[in-house]
């Protein structure tokens, strides 16, 4: 998550491959609906969620195989 704040806040590409969501040592994530992230899908959405920048690429293997990335320069 701190990867994703950083290059969000300085406009810089990036690419990420979630994988432990660490409920316990971050009680404050909480989905759009406002539960609390309690598993992988709803992590890579909390962090998707970020910005309308962040795109979402299902790689071809199983477990945490999702890549969110963003290419970085001005929100428009």
């Amino acid at each position: 998550e701190a990867i994703v704040d950083y290059a969000l806040a300085r406009s810089k590409p990036f690419a990420v491959v979630p994988c432990c969501v660490f409920r316990k040592m971050f009680p404050g994530r909480r989905t759009a609906s406002g539960q609390p992230v309690h598993n992988y899908a709803q992590f890579v959405d909390y962090l998707q969620a970020k910005s309308p920048k962040i795109k979402r690429t299902e790689l071809n293997f199983t477990g945490s195989n999702v890549v969110l990335w963003a290419k970085g320069g001005s929100a428009k």
